[in-house]
């Protein structure tokens, strides 16, 4: 029998299945020449894309940001049943990690030609299934080459995400599991990829959406589990790094790893009680 590493994947383009061998793309896509596109990426889990609703309003919330036509995208129903029709065509039977890009059709320079929408659905194995709690936890610094500014768009995922490229190339390069990015004023405000959360006795600690993080559709679900909890909750502008470093606990979280204990940042060490607690009181 065929490794499902092997086997051929297909992929959805504005509600078409297609192979990943047929050219979808013009070297005039705005997306491509101009960043002109938004994404969510999507954990399916038992036949379901998870937190759909949040992750499919939020989508929305950003393409009426960019002034994108919503009356030219698919129902919140219809997209769902097209990921998970995408998934059984892959043969994928574990959770899978789903990508749905969107961006704007026509041509054009700067100023779109048309405001109407494509989609392109992704589906990959994860190769396991549901969220675990890691037992080792993760070795972090910060990058702070490319701040990530506060704009009416950093709330959401564009596809023109240079400070997360940047910071990943500088993870990979200081052999780091993540790293913390800055916003305008200095402050930490998420990791690389993830939402970041630490704790300080007995308080949880969360940079606001105000700050210029990314509005994590997992990290809501972490502040009601925390409320849930009566654990103390506080918004902050952002971590400086003393909040990190004299910090009882961090840990990260995104629709896709679900939450992550930090072991190190540069000398300092950390355990994972609060974040144990917080990831097994959860319905995921």
């Amino acid at each position: 029998m065929a490794d499902s590493r092997s086997r051929k994947q297909y992929l959805v383009y504005d509600g078409v299945l297609v192979s990943p061998d047929v050219p979808l793309l013009h070297s005039t896509n705005r997306a491509f020449r101009y960043g002109d596109g938004l994404f969510e990426t999507i954990r399916f889990h038992k036949g379901e894309p998870l937190h759909w609703e949040s992750h499919y309003q939020r989508l929305l919330k950003g393409m009426a940001v960019l002034k994108m036509a919503s009356g030219s995208f698919p129902s919140r129903q219809s997209m769902r049943d097209s990921i998970i029709d995408l998934v059984v065509k892959n043969r994928i039977f574990a959770d899978a990690r789903v990508r749905l890009t969107v961006f704007r059709k026509g041509e054009g320079l700067y100023t779109p030609d048309r405001m109407q929408v494509s989609w392109l659905i992704e589906a990959t194995n994860l190769h396991q299934t549901g969220y675990t709690f890691p037992e080792k936890g993760l070795k972090i610094d910060i990058y702070k080459d490319f701040p990530k500014l506060l704009s009416p768009i950093s709330p959401f995922k564009t596809v023109g995400s240079l400070p997360y490229v940047m910071a990943g190339i500088y993870c990979k390069e200081s052999h780091l599991d993540d790293c913390l990015v800055v916003n305008g004023q200095g402050k930490l405000i998420e990791s690389f990829n993830s939402s970041i959360f630490w704790v300080k006795e007995n308080v949880v600690y969360t940079p606001l959406i105000s700050s210029g993080c990314i509005d994590g559709v997992f990290r809501k679900r972490v502040l009601e589990t925390i409320r849930s909890l009566g654990i103390r909750l506080v918004e902050s502008t952002g971590a400086s790094e003393d909040d990190i470093r004299h910090a009882d606990e961090v840990f990260l979280t995104n629709s896709i790893s679900g939450l992550r204990w930090v072991a190190a940042f540069r000398e300092q060490r950390y355990y994972a009680q609060v974040s144990k607690l917080i990831f097994r009181s959860m319905q995921v």
